[in-house]
């Protein structure tokens, strides 16, 4: 029995091969791989186009600019970080909750509190000097010794606070909500050191 040889081939070697074989297919074919029809109906195609393009009228568009808008509506972010300091003057703090935190000593002068929760916080000595408190819930706080002068306090609510020797100076009492005459009979409506009226 007689077997037969088979031999495999490289892939790199059957490509050359292919290869060869095209180019050699190329270079015997004496004809142009184009056909001369082709050429002619290009030619004859060309030759239909008018001479001179008509011209076109150029308009220019005058660029639109939008106008920037701003809005008043947003607020600023909240400067919630002053805590750690217990410097929070001309802080922005509308509507923050600090129910139930340890503030002793915390200064809020100048601050927008507009609407701001201290319900049952330790207000002990802190200052809310010419600050914005307008509806703001200190109910159940502790205020001995703090300092609200020339605070604007319209709607702000003190019920059962403890107002001992808090300095109230400037303050109309017919805004505030919640104040009783115990409370009153406790503060101080002038300052204890240095000048007597209100800043």
């Amino acid at each position: 029995m007689a077997r037969n040889k088979v031999f495999f081939l490289r892939p790199s070697r059957v490509l050359v091969a292919l290869g060869l074989v095209v180019l050699s297919a190329c270079a015997v074919s004496s004809t142009p791989s184009a056909s001369s029809d082709v050429t002619n109906s290009l030619v004859e195609s060309e030759s239909t186009l008018p001479e001179t393009v008509p011209s076109v009228l150029v308009t220019t568009v005058p660029a639109t600019t939008i106008p920037e808008t701003t809005t008043t509506t947003t607020l600023p972010p909240l400067d919630t970080m002053c805590i750690t300091t217990l410097k929070c003057q001309f802080a922005n703090l509308v509507g923050i909750d600090y129910s139930l935190l340890k503030l002793e000593f915390t200064d809020f002068s100048v601050a927008n509190l507009a609407g701001a929760q201290f319900v049952r916080a330790d207000l002990n000595e802190a200052l809310f000097i010419r600050a914005n408190i307008t509806g703001a819930n200190f109910t159940g706080a502790n205020l001995t010794s703090a300092n609200f002068s020339g605070a604007v306090i319209a709607g702000a609510n003190f019920t059962n606070a403890n107002m001992l020797s808090t300095v109230i100076c400037g303050w109309d009492l017919e805004t505030v909500v919640g104040i009783s005459a115990k409370q009153l009979s406790e503060v101080q409506v002038f300052r204890k050191k240095g000048n007597l009226y209100c800043p």
